[in-house]
């Protein structure tokens, strides 16, 4: 027997995820047109398309024609919660998935307020994604620009070229 015991491996996680919760001063209807419109998601983000209903298809086209990302829709709730694979096109890696719950505020509100909390989760990526980290940084962007479109009915002014 040797004098070194064995060390158990580092933990070293399977997945990551990224978990984001904003305030939009909207309706939830509202808010929900926001994440499923063509014409406010070109303005937000990108373009994106799908007929946003369970089993269609998703995706963000570039200028040039060609697809970023595909995905399916798992799941589409109106005006509570969309579900979506999301598979970055060429990056060898698996699809990864999309939520987006829309609710009231845990806090108090005062009368009349109009308040939704949205809870974007994405789940799924492998350990060492090279997706993980630009998906980090876009979707503070993209929730950000959703958030001030809807309370100001103008988009931040990121100049994303796709």
């Amino acid at each position: 027997m040797s004098d070194a015991e064995p060390q158990p491996a580092p933990f070293q996680p399977m997945s990551s995820q990224i978990v984001y919760v904003v305030y939009v001063a909207t309706t939830m209807e509202k808010l929900w047109e926001a994440l499923t419109s063509s014409e406010v998601l070109r303005k937000n983000w990108g373009r994106i398309e799908s007929e946003w209903t369970k089993g269609s298809q998703i995706r963000e086209i570039d200028d040039s024609g060609d697809i970023l990302w595909r995905g399916d829709i798992l799941r589409s709730e109106p005006p509570q919660l969309l579900s979506y694979t999301f598979e970055v096109t060429g990056s060898g890696e698996p699809p990864t998935e999309v939520t987006f719950e829309l609710s009231p505020p845990v806090s108090p509100i005062v009368p009349g307020a109009k308040i939704v909390q949205l809870r974007l989760t994405q789940s799924g990526f492998k350990e060492s994604s090279k997706v993980f980290p630009g998906c980090a940084r876009a979707w503070p962007e993209i929730l950000s620009s959703v958030k001030t479109y809807l309370e100001t009915s103008c988009p931040l002014g990121f100049a994303w070229k796709h």
